[in-house]
């Protein structure tokens, strides 16, 4: 249930100006292990330009050339991220999340949602166990952040960057101005694994 309410809250765009990209990280940790989820938000009419898809082109152009823009965003979006456990990189892949979403126009917004794959299983994590997700993607263009960290039993969140720059803020929904943050240090997501 957890798994879905992270994945619906991911395909809810920003409440800022439709210029604006933004950049959403959250992480899930359980007896399972961790799971990374990102979020990158284009405005529509930044992507369409970027597609280029002209009123001629027929409709399989116009789905290649979205196919081809989409597998551009996830690349560059994999490319920027990487993911530490108590400074270790881990092993794995950053992938396209399977979402209906994935990829497609949603309230104002081209959306596009990655998540890991490790290598390996995760051991069980510690209290103090430091996990960093790191985004280097998009440097350059006007964004807006925000993240969260969730954990289950018999985990808990010590802390995090999102609780340290978004405060009481960082549990409100996606849709209020104060969930967001002009703050780039929300492009690395640091939490620390606490235990019930």
């Amino acid at each position: 249930m957890l798994s879905f309410l992270l994945l619906s809250s991911l395909v809810q765009a920003h409440p800022f100006s439709k210029n604006e990209f933004s950049l959403r990280t959250s992480i899930k940790i359980s007896e399972k292990g961790i799971v990374p989820l990102v979020a990158l938000e284009v405005p529509i009419p930044i992507a369409l330009y970027d597609i280029g898809a002209e009123d001629q082109d027929t409709k399989s152009i116009k789905k290649r050339k979205i196919k081809d823009y989409n597998k551009k965003q996830w690349d560059q979006m994999a490319k920027g991220l990487s993911f530490t456990l108590n400074g270790v990189p881990v092993e794995g892949e950053w992938l396209p999340i399977e979402h209906p979403a994935n990829g497609k126009a949603a309230e104002g917004f081209f959306v596009y949602l990655l998540s890991f794959r490790p290598n390996n299983a995760y051991a069980p994590l510690n209290p103090g166990d430091e996990i960093i997700i790191k985004n280097q993607s998009y440097l350059d263009l006007p964004m807006v952040y925000t993240g969260s960290a969730y954990a289950s039993a018999p985990y808990t969140i010590a802390d995090s960057t999102a609780k340290q720059i978004l405060g009481e803020n960082k549990d409100k929904d996606l849709n209020d101005p104060e969930r967001w943050s002009t703050d780039a240090n929300l492009r690395t997501m640091v939490v620390t694994v606490g235990k019930k």
